[in-house]
């Protein structure tokens, strides 16, 4: 059976913070040296896939040039979001891998002659997700890229992609947003004021700081926050935390990799640089009650338990996070 994990392109769009990897983009475009294949590292939320959307865009329109005309055929047919020479893969489901069928169906569409003449462009998220036979399978087009065909690979971290697929790729880190800029940015978009650690939670993505704004991610923050804190000092209401974590699930995991951070920022004396000044109360009372040490190993298991999650979906998040907070203070 095949994945099935065609996705809709995205409305294109250059975000201010990706307007110097755009502008290189655009060079590149000019003088017909565009890459078969690149590699772009950024997160999600940061508003790299309308990036890529606007590079498809360009690259597919007739013209040729650093631009999208926006009149020929197949401006008319990508502002319609149907144009048929564009493929968007990426998994069925968060933390789900891309199997080898999934790469076949790619290397059968970047064979195929264009639809219209002109070039085909696949863009493949998560490709850190990518099984290993579908890795093997992928690095065979980008050794021999088929003409015409452009590929551009989407990750969030470059550390985890084999080294094959990143020595056949041109590379682009993109730079994140700074902090002043994607305040600006998000309070301009939803139309009021915005708490700083709203920034600092979702650093390097100003798309995901706005949704968690917009979605009334601030109280849902907060309400983890206290709980998580409540139990740490106090040893009491484990049931009650346990369902708040698992309700705001895996957002609520992310929230308190940051503020146990500030929990061994403020232990070790750098206060300006904590996210959580919103909370500094909390996180002094934290700080206060767990040694450095055992800061140290509850972001560790932290880390673990947020990766075995991800990767084995079928765990029990209620049992896991249980046996995690159960940890606090041994």
């Amino acid at each position: 059976m095949s994945d099935k994990i065609t996705v809709a392109y995205p409305t294109p769009c250059v975000y201010p913070w990706f307007e110097g990897v755009w502008a290189h983009w655009q060079q590149l475009l000019m003088r017909a040296r565009f890459p078969h294949a690149l590699l772009l590292a950024a997160l999600p939320g940061s508003g790299r896939r309308a990036l890529v959307s606007q590079l498809a865009k360009v690259r597919l329109c007739s013209d040729q040039s650093d631009s999208a005309c926006g009149h020929c055929h197949h401006c008319q047919l990508f502002a319609a979001g149907n144009h048929p020479d564009i493929h968007w893969l990426a998994p069925e489901k968060p933390g789900k891998q891309i199997g080898i069928d999934a790469v076949r169906k790619v290397q059968r569409q970047a064979l195929e002659t264009s639809q219209l003449g002109g070039a085909r462009f696949i863009v493949i998220e998560c490709v850190e997700r990518l099984g290993e036979a579908a890795a093997n399978a992928l690095l065979k087009s980008l050794e021999e890229p088929p003409s015409g065909c452009y590929f551009v690979l989407l990750t969030d971290s470059l550390d985890s992609l084999l080294a094959t697929i990143i020595s056949r790729c041109s590379v682009w880190k993109a730079p994140q947003a700074e902090a002043e800029t994607a305040k600006a940015w998000i309070e301009q978009a939803l139309q009021r004021s915005v708490p700083d650690h709203a920034v600092g939670l979702y650093r390097g993505a100003p798309l995901a700081a706005r949704d968690f704004v917009a979605s009334g991610g601030l109280d849902h923050h907060h309400i983890v926050v206290e709980s998580f804190s409540t139990y740490v000092r106090e040893r009491t209401g484990l049931f009650d935390t346990i369902e708040v974590l698992v309700a705001h699930y895996p957002a609520s995991l992310n929230w308190l990799s940051h503020f146990l951070l500030d929990v061994l920022k403020w232990r070790q004396g750098v206060e300006q640089s904590i996210v959580h000044r919103h909370h500094h109360q909390r996180v002094a009372e934290v700080a206060n009650a767990l040694t450095t040490q055992q800061v140290h190993s509850l972001l560790r298991a932290l880390h673990q338990l947020q990766r075995q999650l991800q990767i084995h979906t079928g765990l029990n998040t209620e049992l896991v996070v249980s046996q995690w907070l159960l940890s606090i203070g041994e």
